[in-house]
């Protein structure tokens, strides 16, 4: 026969054990409650991650393209001219992306120029065919002065083969070390018709020789790289030596181009004025320098429901030799 006492005593355990259960029940339901509220706000800042990224992605490449064209576009600007040239157009395409970011995803974005922040190069710029000799009609001739070595980012030339002379002439890169590479230009009939020759000589490294097909009686040569826009031919560029160097001319009359190089620093010469110059305008067909920006200092912003930031980049415009 079972007493009041031990029937007491079960029905205390078995309250017990209900009230446990409970107790375990409730924690598991708060418990998997939190965790997934907090898998559901990782789940959705992810997105915005990787979109905040593809918009840093596109937004530097867009500013590195932008204002590399705008280097080239025109000639006669000043520093402040360019800069303020950059930051209008920098305006509009980050209107551009930002109308694009909000109607498309709901994020605010924006990218703005800083002049003031940005580092400015020297580009040196003949923008019509003529001899590449100075302005003074020089032959022999330093694209700087003698004492000037600087880091190279663009060195292109346009050459206009039929008017080029057979006879060579050399483009002589040198750097502090006493590493050379010595280019050499002529018009030839060797191989098919007209073609443009084009050797090169690296000081530790030996000679090399190609023939450019020329379009339309024309050849873009890129001297920095070592190679044609066409891809038809191939040489050793500038990019062959460390940097910092000094260009000089050989047999500059014996060649009709017309050119471009960008250093990483201001250049002053004694061979050539500046494009912005007072007095009569300098010809297109003789060589000038003009600033160029070398690094572009650039914010972005990007603001969405689950992520909001400011980043501020200094955008290197031209691949620099190293």
């Amino acid at each position: 026969m079972v007493s009041d006492t031990a029937r007491n005593r079960a029905q205390m355990i078995l309250l017990g054990a209900i009230t446990l259960a409970a107790i375990v029940v409730g924690l598991t339901v708060v418990v998997n409650s939190h965790f997934v509220t907090q898998n559901g706000a990782v789940s959705e800042v992810a997105p915005q991650i990787d979109e905040a990224q593809e918009f840093e992605y596109e937004s530097r490449k867009g500013s590195r393209s932008l204002v590399l064209r705008l280097n080239h576009r025109h000639r006669n600007l000043t520093a402040a001219d360019l800069g303020a040239l950059i930051d209008r157009n920098m305006t509009v395409y980050s209107g551009l992306m930002a109308e694009s970011y909000a109607s498309s995803r709901g994020e605010y974005v924006n990218v703005t120029y800083n002049n003031a922040s940005s580092q400015f190069g020297m580009r040196v710029v003949q923008a019509a065919d003529g001899n590449v000799t100075s302005d003074a009609g020089q032959g022999e001739w330093i694209v700087g002065r003698p004492g000037e070595r600087r880091n190279l980012g663009w060195f292109t030339m346009n050459v206009n083969v039929e008017e080029t002379s057979e006879r060579p002439t050399w483009i002589n890169v040198t750097n502090a070390t006493g590493h050379s590479v010595n280019v050499s230009i002529n018009r030839t009939t060797a191989g098919t018709g007209i073609n443009l020759g084009v050797s090169s000589n690296v000081s530790h490294a030996g000679n090399a020789s190609t023939l450019c097909d020329p379009s339309r009686d024309r050849v873009l040569l890129d001297v920095f790289e070592g190679s044609t826009f066409t891809g038809d031919c191939a040489f050793n560029g500038t990019r062959s030596i460390a940097p910092p160097y000094r260009v000089d001319v050989s047999g500059g009359k014996q060649l009709v181009a017309k050119y471009e190089l960008v250093y990483n620093e201001t250049l002053v010469s004694t061979y050539y004025r500046p494009c912005t110059a007072t007095g009569p305008p300098q010809p297109m067909d003789q060589p000038c320098r003009t600033p160029a920006v070398w690094n572009a200092n650039v914010t972005t912003e990007f603001g969405g429901s689950q992520l909001d930031y400011t980043n501020e980049y200094n955008i290197t415009v031209y691949r620099e030799a190293r």
